[in-house]
């Protein structure tokens, strides 16, 4: 039972990686079979299908992004700096180069997607969306955040935001791996009081995937 379990992990590690970098049309289970060193027929032996494989690789994503928002939510923090520290998750993805965020690849390939994997990728953007509009919402009543308007859009702006930024930096590198998103999104949501520096609160976020830090890589 251990084998299968490793054997898998293997496949979802490397699967998630050419992913992450060529897009999920872009490669083939001879791609994860050369790169881990196993026979194809393995790969199909534990998903029969690269549709079994999609819904896997995103439910696994969306697992350890859970526990990274557990972290960051826990001991009662303020809402600003557990904002502070969801947009530094999205750094930790530009740190490693040429990466995307799982959810964006699968965004731009879903109308080849069957169905069930495109309510994976739904519940993760619900997910996501559902944390910010609370973390905004309480922001609002403590009076950290001023900003007008629906607090569902607005967390709609902001994942879009830190998404795209993604995107972008793959085209156009930034000068450093640190966010230019948040000045901006302090400006949208009039929060006026001084930048939280990660790591002041003395927990910061997780950043990467088995600690479990940003399930990115």
């Amino acid at each position: 039972m251990r084998m299968t379990t490793d054997t898998t992990e293997l496949i979802l590690d490397a699967a998630q990686e050419l992913v992450q970098l060529r897009g999920f049309n872009a490669f083939s289970y001879r791609d994860i079979a050369d790169r881990i060193g196993i026979r194809t027929a393995s790969i199909h032996y534990h998903f029969p299908r690269k549709d079994d494989l999609a819904r896997t690789l995103i439910r696994r994503y969306h697992d350890r992004f859970l526990t990274a928002l557990r972290r960051i939510g826990g001991e009662d923090r303020r809402p600003e700096t557990r904002l502070t520290d969801y947009m530094a998750l999205f750094s930790s993805l530009l740190a490693q180069g040429d990466r995307l965020c799982l959810f964006a690849v699968f965004s731009a390939d879903l109308t080849s997607l069957s169905g069930e994997v495109r309510q994976e990728v739904r519940a993760f953007y619900d997910t996501n969306v559902d944390w910010l509009r609370h973390v905004l919402e309480e922001g609002r009543r403590t009076g950290a955040f001023g900003f007008l308007g629906s607090s569902g859009e607005i967390a709609r702006g902001i994942f879009a935001l830190l998404e795209g930024e993604i995107l972008v930096t793959r085209a156009f590198p930034a000068p450093s791996p640190v966010t230019s998103m948040l000045p901006i999104v302090r400006s949208l949501l009039a929060w006026t009081d001084e930048p939280l520096s990660r790591g002041s609160t003395g927990t910061g976020p997780a950043s990467g995937p088995d600690e479990p830090h940003y399930p990115h890589s």
